[in-house]
């Protein structure tokens, strides 16, 4: 039986979306001037780590810590200098370290480059290292944080859905082996942007389509004998994404064969073969 994942905060809207299918994001590579998609509340201020969010390596530390605390995501999947001792003490064996955590959000955050782009604008994290830790622009750049922080949960936590037996075995599946954690991350990043780019934001939209890619690419690791390092982490991540792009096609078929079908009337058009939610 898979684990049930706990989300973290859900994140407080500056606009009402009642009566919306899905929030009017701004297009993709347009600029921000402030956190694009939607505003999150910054409940716990990290004014001491300011500095992380100037710059691409120093965002995946700030949002692995994140993603390790109580309640999120990797809550117990992560070797934390703190737990350490716990750990071994009621003989838990979490699979990473938090090193490799941060690896695995900087890859992610490397294949999503329009959405780091939209939450930390170059002249907001220049108007942060002029203005300092409590600035306004420092302020916007830990609601971008937060929010990337935020989508890669839902990632990962669609990941544990599709996944269950896999989340919670180290020994008989890839997705915590060196080069399936690889792949996936790289696959996240893709999956976040591309959500972004089609305003599916919510942990639905990630749940439907990790669900599409489990059920065309098992991780068995009895499937991947003889694969590993940076050569098995291409192979599964062109797997991973052949197996998305099967989803895609197959519903957009389905879609435009059912649209063909129907008997729409001389002043009215098929609906958008994209899913509005």
């Amino acid at each position: 039986m898979g684990c049930i994942m706990t989300d973290i905060a859900p994140a407080r809207s500056r606009f009402d979306y009642a009566g919306l299918a899905r929030p009017n994001l701004p297009a993709a590579g347009a600029p921000a001037s402030v956190p694009p998609l939607i505003s999150v509340v910054t409940a716990e201020p990290r004014p001491d780590d300011a500095e992380l969010l100037h710059n691409s390596n120093g965002r995946a530390e700030w949002i692995a810590a994140e993603l390790v605390k109580a309640g999120a995501v990797f809550d117990g999947k992560v070797h934390v200098p703190q737990a350490k001792k716990l750990a071994k003490k009621v003989g838990a064996v979490e699979p990473i370290t938090l090193s490799a955590l941060k690896a695995i959000v900087s890859i992610t955050l490397r294949e999503m480059p329009r959405v780091e782009a939209q939450c930390f604008p170059p002249e907001v994290v220049l108007a942060a290292i002029e203005g300092g830790p409590h600035s306004a622009s420092q302020l916007q750049l830990e609601q971008g944080a937060r929010l990337i922080t935020r989508m890669v949960s839902y990632y990962w936590s669609a990941v544990a859905k599709a996944y269950p037996e896999a989340w919670d075995d180290r020994h008989g599946f890839i997705l915590w082996q060196s080069f399936g954690l690889t792949a996936l991350s790289k696959f996240g990043g893709r999956i976040i942007q591309e959500r972004v780019d089609e305003r599916e934001i919510m942990q639905q939209y990630f749940d439907t389509a990790l669900a599409a890619v489990a059920a065309r690419m098992p991780l068995d690791v009895a499937d991947f004998a003889g694969v590993s390092s940076q050569a098995g982490a291409n192979q599964v991540y062109s797997m991973l994404l052949e197996a998305n792009s099967e989803h895609g096609a197959a519903f957009t078929e389905l879609v435009d064969s059912l649209a063909q079908t129907i008997d729409w009337g001389k002043a009215a058009s098929a609906p958008s073969p994209l899913p509005f939610g």
